[in-house]
């Protein structure tokens, strides 16, 4: 007979995996502490995954793949670049202000030299950046000279670091609201112009 999923002890390790890496990286995360924090033996956690790495690289493929797939919409249905990105921003800001764990591990992985993202999610990413760079140079909204790489640094990567850094309160300690959202689509579209 076939275990039945108990959805409520995933989500308390996924939970408390995001808040580990956030607060200790991924080296000082461990699959002990990730266990005895969520509530479940350490043996329940090795059913679902062979061990940190696979649960961390889970994490990141859904986060990210969430990001994806709202690019992949953004891009059917929308005409304008600006609006692609407007809509990206508010994305990436409503998980901030819902969930600011998951922000943080995005960040903390995209600046953690030992996790990659996977390479089918890599290519999906490249394709959309693609895409978008296609249609902006049809909209005439982007530079001839701007490529996939920048794209997806002024589409993802900026925002994160903008959101990153009001968490840090680097600068500022205002909420992230529509001033914020506003000011972050400034700079990605006037850089995507020059």
């Amino acid at each position: 007979m076939a275990r039945l999923i108990d959805e409520t002890k995933i989500e308390r390790i996924r939970n408390t995996t995001i808040e580990m890496v956030v607060n200790k990286g991924f080296g000082g995360a461990s699959i002990s502490e990730i266990a005895k924090k969520a509530g479940v033996a350490e043996g329940y956690l090795y059913r679902y995954y062979k061990g940190k790495t696979e649960l961390v690289d889970d994490l990141l493929f859904s986060n990210l793949n969430e990001l994806i797939n709202k690019l992949e919409e953004f891009l059917d249905d929308l005409h304008s670049i600006k609006d692609i990105f407007e809509q990206l921003i508010r994305v990436l800001f409503e998980i901030a202000n819902k969930n600011p764990e998951r922000v943080k591990f995005l960040f903390v992985l995209m600046h953690d030299y030992n996790f990659t993202v996977q390479a089918t999610q890599r290519k999906r990413i490249l394709d959309l950046c693609k895409r978008v760079k296609e249609k902006g140079f049809a909209t005439k909204e982007i530079n001839k000279t701007i490529d996939e790489e920048e794209i997806f640094l002024l589409g993802f990567t900026y925002p994160i670091e903008f959101i990153n850094l009001r968490f840090k309160n680097l600068f500022n300690r205002s909420a992230l609201g529509e001033k914020e959202i506003q000011k972050v689509l400034k700079v990605c579209v006037n850089a995507i112009k020059s």
